[in-house]
């Protein structure tokens, strides 16, 4: 038996454990210390006193006994985030929760002002998960932006423990990333629990010198956008860890935005082209389909009628809004400020246009100083608002360029994927629809992960907005007079 022959040997071992196979308390790493290292390392790594002398055959005891007994209980993994902050002081996403040192720490260690549930737990971690105290000194300094994280992994194997719970951490933050928020970066310490006792623990934190400044606001987006994600999806996280299509979708997605996203223009991510980016997001909506359990096809079609619709609204409300456009380069008027608030209003990061009252004060948004170009949109869009023919013009309209980019799409996807030419000028048309329909995907996916709705139930969903609204037209009311009415009903709830 050479070398070679049991590292083959080992890597076939390897494969069939799994997770058990890696890591410096692995079992498999167990067996081979019992196999190999000297018997005072062998006694310091066992939990129960050596029973006589270690000789060969009470060393493949041993190991054997490490491979048989793979310590199975209850999991819960703390790791540490760099670059990284938390709305508030902490955040609960379902098994997951976000906590920032600079405030935990001196709470748990330090004095008592504020109670949280994880503050015992971290005061009888502490002498054996010694990188906690190096945390409180970094977390205090001004510089550093640091999360602690706490996964409770319920019952399992330790083996794998830490990679499973780094993998249910980057879901969470790549739905951020997706929406815009800067990654945050594993520094690689972390420590396992087992039955509320540290099994094992990183020997030090290794802080990597990534700074945040000049993108404290990109850190924050990511923040608010984690604590949405606690709103949103806290108890279905709580009734399990997503799918593994879907985390892999999410992972695709969240470097598909790496053409430009804030992690490359402020922290030297890798940039990724447009080509990509977009084989990235065609192989995200393979997995999305198959989360949902719907065809490809069946997706593709829904969704380019969300874009269709989607589309018509941004031209609509963007002509609404036009006249508050860089108001700061016209001259001033009185009202401009008090009507924009009339019309429209901030909810969860988006700006909500509410085209009834946009319709309504009309006339005074007229009086607005505007440039021809802005008036020739703003009485477009009244137009479209309140002439259901010029309504269904538009949406129709619509639907023939989507139906044009769609096909387009499929061209380019088909070439990206077998390795043919593609002009910069095809790929450049469709990379918007490319990232509004992988995106549109996404949310129902984790629409469906929410609410538990079936796939196709949800995309039923998106084609019904489509014939409803071309039913209302055909019924002669406008778009305007639709929103003023279900404004109304609103209202009086």
């Amino acid at each position: 038996m050479t070398t070679v022959e049991l590292r083959r040997l080992s890597a076939i071992v390897a494969s069939q454990v799994g997770p058990a196979a890696h890591g410096y308390f692995s079992p498999l790493t167990n067996a081979a210390d019992a196999l190999i290292n000297t018997e005072k390392d062998v006694a310091r790594r066992r939990d129960a006193p050596m029973r006589g002398p270690l000789t060969e055959e009470r060393r493949l005891e041993i190991a054997e006994e490490a491979l048989l007994a793979s310590p199975v209980g209850h999991v819960t993994v703390w790791a540490v985030y760099d670059r990284a902050m938390v709305s508030g002081m902490r955040a609960a996403v379902g098994p997951i929760v976000f906590l920032r040192p600079e405030w935990a720490l001196p709470n748990a260690f330090d004095y008592e002002l504020n109670e949280f549930p994880e503050r015992d737990e971290l005061r009888e971690i502490r002498q054996d998960v010694r990188w906690l105290d190096d945390l409180h000194v970094e977390s205090l300094k001004a510089e550093n932006r640091l999360a602690l994280a706490r996964v409770d992994l319920g019952e399992r194997q330790v083996a794998g423990a830490i990679e499973e719970a780094k993998r249910r951490i980057d879901a969470v933050l790549s739905i951020a990333v997706e929406a815009g928020g800067v990654s945050w970066q594993s520094v690689g310490t972390a420590a396992v629990m087992l039955d509320g006792k540290v099994r094992e623990s990183s020997l030090g934190l290794a802080l990597g010198g990534s700074s945040t400044s000049g993108d404290d606001y990109g850190v924050g987006v990511t923040a608010e956008v984690l604590a949405s994600v606690a709103d949103q999806l806290g108890d279905a996280l709580k009734r399990g860890p997503m799918p593994e299509q879907l985390i892999e979708a999410l992972t695709s997605l969240r470097e598909a935005r790496m053409t430009d996203h804030r992690d490359v223009i402020f922290y030297d991510a890798r940039r990724v082209t447009p080509r990509v980016a977009t084989a990235l997001q065609d192989h995200a909506m393979e997995l999305l389909a198959s989360v949902l359990e719907v065809t490809p096809n069946r997706m593709a079609t829904a969704l380019a009628r969300r874009e269709a619709l989607a589309q018509a609204d941004r031209q609509t409300l963007g002509g609404l809004m036009g006249p508050f456009n860089a108001a700061w380069s016209r001259e001033h008027h009185e009202m401009r400020r008090e009507l924009e608030r009339a019309i429209s209003h901030y909810s969860a990061g988006f700006l909500v246009v509410s085209v009834a009252k946009a319709v309504a004060l009309r006339d005074e948004i007229r009086e607005l100083p505007m440039s021809v170009l802005q008036r020739a949109d703003l009485e477009d869009a009244i137009a479209i608002s309140t002439d259901p023919g010029r309504e269904r013009q538009l949406l129709e309209g619509s639907w023939r360029e989507t139906t044009v980019l769609r096909a387009r799409h499929r061209r380019a996807r088909n070439a990206i994927n077998h390795g043919l030419p593609l002009s910069p000028t095809t790929l450049g048309s469709v990379r918007r629809y490319s990232d509004e329909t992988s995106s549109a995907a996404l949310q129902i996916a984790l629409t469906w992960f929410k609410n538990g709705e079936s796939g196709a139930a949800l995309l039923e969903r998106e084609e019904r907005a489509w014939t409803e609204r071309m039913a209302r037209i055909d019924n002669g009311e406008s778009w305007a007079a639709e929103k003023a009415r279900d404004e109304a009903s609103f209202s009086s709830e």
